[in-house]
C-alpha cells in the first residue's frame, strides 16, 4: 500500500511540473510581440517637406503616412509610396528626410 501511495505522489508531481512548464513558454511569446513600435496614421500635410522633396526627386507619390516615436524621442515616419512604375513600397524616414531602413 505504501508503494502505491508513493508511486501516485510521484506521478502527480511530475504531471504538474509539465503543466507549469508550458505556461512559461506562452508568457515569453507575448513579450516578444509587444516590442514593435506603434505607428499612427497622419495627414499628408503633416509629413515634413524634406521627406516630400526626397520622394519628389524619385518621382514617387505618397499613398499613406504614419508617425511613431523612437526610444530617444525622435520622430520616425513610415511612408507607403507608389513608385513611378506603380509599385507599392514602404519606406521609413527620420525627421530630416534620411531613409532609415
Amino acid at each position: 500500500m505504501k508503494k502505491v501511495l508513493v508511486l501516485l505522489a510521484v506521478v502527480l508531481g511530475l504531471g504538474t511540473s509539465v503543466v507549469f512548464a508550458e505556461g512559461v513558454k506562452d508568457a515569453k511569446k507575448e513579450q516578444t510581440v509587444k516590442k514593435s513600435p506603434d505607428f499612427i496614421e497622419i495627414y499628408m500635410n503633416d509629413v515634413p517637406e524634406t521627406i516630400m522633396d526626397t520622394l519628389a526627386c524619385e518621382g514617387a507619390m505618397i499613398k499613406q503616412a504614419f508617425l511613431s516615436y523612437g526610444a530617444d524621442g525622435s520622430r520616425i515616419y513610415k511612408v507607403i509610396i507608389l513608385t513611378s512604375s506603380l509599385e507599392e513600397t514602404t519606406r521609413y524616414f527620420s525627421e530630416d528626410g534620411k531613409v532609415i531602413r
